[in-house]
């Protein structure tokens, strides 16, 4: 398994800019005896997949409760810990389920959400033909979207509404692809349409990867890095941290449609960042909360196609070209290395 590459990647499809050069080096790091012994936990927890898959017969709440266990376990086997920080203290309760929307930065978020809150993942449709995560998705009882086959995509909408409308919160990671975390992209606004046709609310959450409370780019899955690799440099960092920002509801009826929906649950998330970001062109020296992801260029992180339920969305690109935003009154160049 590989990050997306642009090369590979379908034209409608999501990408993002970030890469190697995104990997910042720098965080302490364990010795050799430890890495072993965090690979071998990880390998020894995959291989008991099995037995976990057979909490199914007991049903949803004895499978639902070892999914979230075992989730727990792989975090700890590979030296990340977890903090979970919720910004409303009393959620309104309701028959149906929030969608729960999250920046993506690593292939720890497939763990650390379901960890965190009782979630039911949006994965791609090719994990159900995958050994072991693919029974690991099964378990979690995730929800498939053919990202080849975008006739399916309506199919895919309907079926996370169901879902919420029978009170199963479900997660999804909006920006569609993974980023370095110094950056990210915009969110898309397919899912929240699931959201407003069953009258769910939508629950943004941040997720922020840190050693020693500074950001750490490391743990990233980005450009041409294969798994076993971001596997080797995650196991090395000493004292990796994941913080779940749980952010406040956004209400039912509180945008008119989806693209306003993912508006709202992208600007709460960059607002509880806790570092003034830079936009995703790394040559851009605007903060990233200016910039709002502007400078992007359709070469590097925009489809040139129409994308399917999202045909407006070149119409709302004037507003992030640079080249036509008082925000921008200055595109000189800059020497800045960091995303």
């Amino acid at each position: 398994m590989t990050a997306s590459h642009p090369a590979a990647a379908a034209p409608w499809r999501p990408l993002s800019s970030c890469g190697r050069g995104c990997l910042r080096p720098g965080p302490p790091t364990v010795g050799r005896l430890r890495r072993t012994a965090r690979i071998a936990a990880f390998l020894l927890l995959l291989a008991h997949v099995p037995l976990v898959a057979l909490t199914r017969l007991a049903g949803h709440r004895v499978s639902d409760a070892a999914y979230r266990w075992y989730m727990r376990g792989i975090l700890r086997s590979v030296g990340v810990r977890r903090t979970v920080t919720i910004r409303e203290a009393h959620a309104p309760a309701g028959p149906v389920a929030p969608l729960v929307v999250s920046n993506h930065t690593s292939w720890l978020d497939v763990s650390v959400l379901p960890a965190a809150l009782p979630v039911r993942l949006v994965s791609r449709a090719d994990l159900r033909r995958w050994p072991v995560i693919g029974w690991i998705a099964a378990v979690g009882r995730s929800l498939y979207v053919d990202r080849d086959r975008l006739s399916t995509l309506p199919d895919s909408v309907a079926r996370v509404a169901a879902a919420l409308r029978r009170g199963d919160a479900v997660a999804v990671f909006a920006e569609g692809t993974t980023w370095c975390g110094a950056a990210g992209g915009r969110y898309r606004p397919a899912a929240f349409q699931a959201a407003l046709d069953a009258g769910a609310a939508v629950r943004p959450v941040a997720l922020r990867y840190h050693v020693a409370g500074t950001l750490t780019t490391t743990a990233s899955y980005v450009g041409s890095m294969s798994a076993a690799e971001s596997l080797r440099r995650t196991v090395a960092i000493r004292g990796l941290t994941v913080d779940v920002t749980v952010l406040p509801l956004i209400p039912p009826g509180a945008a008119p449609d989806r693209r306003s929906l993912a508006a709202l649950a992208q600007r709460a998330v960059d607002a509880h960042h806790p570092v003034a970001l830079r936009c995703s062109m790394r040559h851009c020296p605007v903060p990233h909360a200016v910039c709002t992801r502007c400078a992007r260029t359709p070469r590097e992180n925009e489809p040139v196609a129409n994308e399917p339920m999202a045909k407006d969305d070149d119409e709302q690109q004037h507003v992030r070209n640079p080249d036509r935003s008082p925000r921008h009154p200055d595109r000189r160049r800059s020497r800045t290395t960091g995303p």
